[in-house]
């Protein structure tokens, strides 16, 4: 058929988004190019040029019962083609909200009844031109909020990443709109109602128009797996042999299953969660992958094999056997398990906990996501998450200090799947985590690899260069809190990346430490001077963390600035605020005493004072400058 305009559309259909459909999903970019086309449709001897909109597809369908007093129209769905309807709606209830009296001297309550509801006689029952299907989880928001129909009541858990997308839309427009005038609002709703041109067809009856949904949305914004999904579960769901009532209950526990995940996935706003990550997640407990985890790209593939027309033709896994036909128990009992890991997986991303955020600081890769998820979901009990959890982070910072090494931390997935498959218990597991942490522990190979650390050319060296010295010193931190029998934090592991590692003597341009320097230098061979101070720099006693940019204002300040800044800064900065000097020897006692608290955090680590002086300095002729170990003086700090 030829393209027809807006008010055409919209004069004997009403549209609805069914439940197989994804959310809302334009964003800035997407609603700017929509005003930008707008905006440069030009007039054409005083007609404005028609500008096509693309291919809307239909499906008919029946009226919902709250709807059907209204006659003279037809519903339809629409198949492909939501995005831009919703858009265009709510551009329209914005421009009309925003104008006095609509394009043509049309009231406007008239222009509202064609384009976004038609109330009945007592004006308390509203049929809306474009909204979701009545079961939709956004029909209420939709109304509520975005149409503004305070009647509505606004369902608890309305926010989601696709209710957020609704009202930014909402906004996007509105702040548009209200740098118009009169005669540039009427002008856009011209544009809107009358330029702008749609093919619509028509599905027949005899296709299966959830397949043709998910050949339809191959364009444009792609779906995400989890949206594909859904809709293909619906899809099989209707060719079940089951009777009607149950298709029709399996149905709503998918709509429901799928509501519960986007409301947990988004409940932070600030932080929405990745669908196919999660997807992802939950798939690697399900099924086994070949690696530690599927990917997202894998699990899409076995996803759509788990739940396609013909499962059986695939592997279970790898031990030969098949996946199971579609059956109504194979998908409730996916749906189910999907969705009780929704509000787990928002947990792991959005906990309170310390030790929590303290082990996704050293690893927050997905294999350990998953770990956390999976205790949290399958324990209530404080005590068995601590010791567990408690446990991984010891593991995970052991892996972390150069020469030790315990295990591939991929391993925790596995134990996931174990536990999550009953084929292990959080006990059995709680053992392995403690027969690796009771891995003796190797002190000449941590001397050799902080010592390896100091061989690079360029970037960061020695200890600077360990990866984890700045959870370390957050670690040191809590424990000189402790020491100082202090109750208020400095600095909290939520600080962690609005905090640097600042070096106490500068690493270069040392106008305010030049005697402290060359004093330390006088004496070696000319070979030696600059690693002997690449060494005294960057050993670990010389190193602290700042927040809220200290860094940069204080690198190459003389002690007496930077110690005057140190009083009120961290507990790493307090103390070390406590010398009235800071050289060779101050380093060095501190230094000694970071890594007498490290062998607390390491079962087995037992330094002696030879071990540690090779630690931090592991030169002899650098050992012999800090400890001044001369035929004339006596052992020990100057």
């Amino acid at each position: 058929m030829s393209a027809i305009n807006l008010t055409e559309l919209f004069n004997t259909k009403i549209f609805r988004i069914p439940d197989y459909q994804r959310g809302y999903a334009w964003e800035d970019k997407q609603l700017g190019e929509l005003w930008d086309d707008l905006d440069e449709i030009p007039a054409v001897n005083g007609e404005l040029k028609k500008h096509y909109t693309g291919t809307i597809f239909l499906e008919e369908t029946k009226p919902a019962e709250t709807d059907s007093w209204l006659s003279n129209v037809k519903f339809f769905n629409v198949v492909d083609g939501q995005q831009r309807l919703t858009t265009i709606s709510i551009l329209l209830y914005e421009l009309l909200k925003a104008t006095e009296i609509g394009y043509a001297e049309k009231k406007k309550d008239k222009l509202i009844e064609t384009f976004i509801y038609e109330p009945n006689m007592s004006g308390e029952s509203k049929v809306y031109k474009f909204s979701y299907a009545f079961t939709d989880k956004n029909y209420n928001f939709l109304h509520h909020s975005i149409f503004e129909d305070n009647k509505v009541v606004l369902n608890q858990g309305h926010l989601n990443h696709y209710t957020k997308n609704l009202a930014n839309a909402k906004s996007f427009f509105r702040e548009k709109i209200s740098k118009l005038d009169d005669e540039q609002k009427n002008l856009l709703f011209k544009k809107i109602t009358t330029a702008l041109q749609f093919d619509i067809r028509t599905i027949e009856k005899d296709l299966d128009v959830q397949a043709v949904f998910e050949t339809m949305n191959n364009r444009g914004k792609p779906l995400s797996t989890l949206e594909k999904l859904k809709n293909r579960l619906i899809y099989l769901t209707e060719k079940l042999t089951n009777p009607d009532e149950d298709k029709k209950v399996l149905r709503k526990k998918i709509n429901d299953a799928w509501g519960k995940i986007y409301t947990c996935l988004a409940q932070n706003p600030e932080q929405i969660l990745d669908e196919d990550m999660f997807l992802s997640a939950h798939l690697s407990l399900y099924r086994k992958p070949v690696e530690s985890t599927f990917s997202e790209k894998v699990a899409e593939e076995k996803v759509f094999q788990m739940f396609c027309n013909k499962p059986e033709k695939y592997d279970l896994d790898e031990s030969g056997k098949k996946e199971e036909p579609i059956t109504y128990n194979k998908i409730d009992d996916y749906i189910l398990k999907l969705s009780e890991l929704a509000p787990i997986w928002y947990q792991v991303h959005n906990s309170n906990s310390k030790l929590i955020k303290r082990i996704l600081t050293l690893d927050s890769r997905k294999d350990i996501k998953i770990f956390l998820a999976l205790i949290l979901l399958k324990s209530n009990d404080i005590l068995t998450q601590t010791k567990t959890f408690e446990n991984l982070e010891k593991i995970l910072f052991r892996n972390r200090v150069p020469g030790i090494w315990i295990m591939d931390e991929r391993t925790t997935a596995s134990w996931a799947r174990d536990i999550y498959n009953e084929e292990d218990t959080i006990e059995g597991i709680n053992k392995k985590q403690e027969d690796l942490l009771n891995t003796v522990v190797a002190i000449p190979n941590i001397i050799k690899s902080f010592k390896s650390l100091f061989t690079y050319e360029r970037g960061a060296k020695g200890f600077h260069r360990w990866g984890a010295l700045k959870y370390f010193l957050f670690e040191y931190e809590e424990y000189l809190k402790q020491k100082a029998k202090e109750t208020n934090d400095k600095v909290t592991i939520d600080d962690f990346y609005e905090t640097t590692i600042e070096h106490i003597i500068p690493q270069q341009f040392w106008d305010n430490w030049q005697d402290t320097v060359n004093s330390f230098t006088d004496g070696l061979a000319a070979d030696d001077i600059e690693q002997a101070r690449k060494v005294l720099i960057n050993t670990l006693g010389n190193l602290t963390i700042l927040k809220n940019g200290k860094n940069s204002s204080l690198g190459n300040k003389s002690w007496k600035d930077k110690k005057e800044r140190f009083r009120t800064g961290s507990y790493n900065e307090i103390d070390i605020s406590s010398h009235d000097t800071w050289a060779k020897d101050k380093i060095a006692e501190r230094g000694i005493k970071m890594l007498r608290f490290l062998e607390t955090k390491i079962s087995g680590l037992n330094f002696t004072e030879d071990d540690i002086e090779k630690t931090l300095f592991y030169e002899d002729y650098i050992i012999n400058k800090i400890y001044d170990r001369s035929p004339a003086a006596n052992s020990g700090l100057v």
